[in-house]
């Protein structure tokens, strides 16, 4: 009964801007070394596992968790030219999807608490549109907004080394919940398609470096990489230069890798395979029961169907019809120049 007080009078004070704020000040407070760990991380090599997978503090810039992940919205204010303490700046009441939902789940609370709401594409517009009444701002796959992580003479002199690059993105695990799948399977399609490439070049979640299991594609030689941690501010630069050193793109399951790399025109071929996520706590009942409901099963499985259906072969060219659905879901059309942008975000 006590929990449910608290929980009903936290409900009610985190409608306001001074709660947010308070909170995200105390929250920083106990990791004061955020900063210098982040900028430790941004010149490590983008082989270096164990340094880019570590944990780091909970350090939240905004109060909406989704806006610290991948450090989105760090650097869509980068790229508007957005000073984060601009009174202008609506700090603590916006929210953004942090990655593409394929299906009709919606954070109903948090979209229903922000003031704006950004995210990709018409396709996810409809959905939060139809779930909360309001309205996002579309912005296009945001991985257009990040510099990359390496200049293009690091970027040439890696590419070089590695030759033609087959670039694997395997399942990956969702805070408390484990993505599991036979790897052994998995491994045998990709030495079925690795011919006439250099290195296969296999891009592990941070999360699943802890959980080892990144040394299945240690063993069978691969050479491995990662965007780093999910709250590490440069995770989208890194991401961008790994997908950069790609000649071809494959993948076990959907996900917005596959966006993101069709963006930069590399082509993708999903090999479909059974893939079940596993609870590990609380939290992650939680997050599959939302995930399981009927509704979005539906959507779900119809959206991940049209995918698995246009990107089921392993081809080095790109189709019209594979770049129509993922500029249909990811919104290429949709990139806003750093003005307008910066008009949206001050709005």
């Amino acid at each position: 009964m006590i929990n449910n007080l608290k929980r009903k009078i936290v409900m009610q004070a985190e409608k306001t801007r001074v709660f947010r704020e308070i909170y995200c000040t105390i929250k920083k407070s106990r990791s004061a070394d955020f900063p210098e760990q982040i900028k430790s991380r941004q010149t490590a090599d983008i082989f270096d596992l164990p340094k880019l997978s570590a944990p780091l503090p909970y350090h939240p810039e905004f109060y909406f968790d989704d806006c610290n992940y991948y450090g989105i919205l760090f650097q869509l204010l980068k790229y508007a030219n957005i000073d984060i303490n601009d009174s202008r700046f609506p700090r603590h009441e916006i929210y953004l999807e942090h990655g593409i939902v394929i299906g009709n789940l919606v954070r109903e609370d948090s979209v229903i608490l922000a003031r704006k709401t950004l995210t990709y594409s018409n396709y996810r517009a409809q959905f939060i549109l139809e779930k909360t009444g309001k309205t996002p701002s579309l912005i296009g796959p945001y991985i257009h907004y990040v510099e990359g992580l390496l200049d293009q003479e690091a970027l040439s002199k890696v590419k070089k080394s590695l030759g033609r690059v087959l670039l694997v993105f395997p399942s990956h695990s969702i805070g408390a919940v484990a993505a599991e799948y036979d790897k052994k399977q998995f491994c045998l399609e990709i030495e079925k398609r690795k011919a006439g490439y250099d290195t296969v070049l296999v891009c592990i979640y941070w999360k699943d470096t802890l959980n080892g299991d990144h040394e299945y594609y240690q063993k069978m030689g691969y050479k491995l990489t990662t965007a780093g941690h999910r709250d590490d501010l440069y995770f989208l630069d890194r991401l961008k230069s790994i997908i950069l050193l790609a000649d071809m793109v494959m993948s076990n399951s959907t996900g917005t890798h596959i966006g993101y790399s069709l963006f930069f025109n590399k082509p993708n071929y999903i090999f479909r395979q059974d893939v079940s996520l596993i609870a590990k706590s609380k939290s992650g009942d939680n997050l599959l029961k939302s995930h399981y409901q009927p509704e979005v099963t539906s959507t779900k499985s119809r959206d991940n169907q049209l995918l698995y259906d246009t990107f089921n072969i392993f081809s080095g060219e790109i189709t019209s019809e594979q770049h129509n659905l993922a500029n249909y879901i990811w919104g290429f059309d949709c990139i806003k120049t750093p003005e307008e942008l910066k008009a949206i975000l001050l709005d």
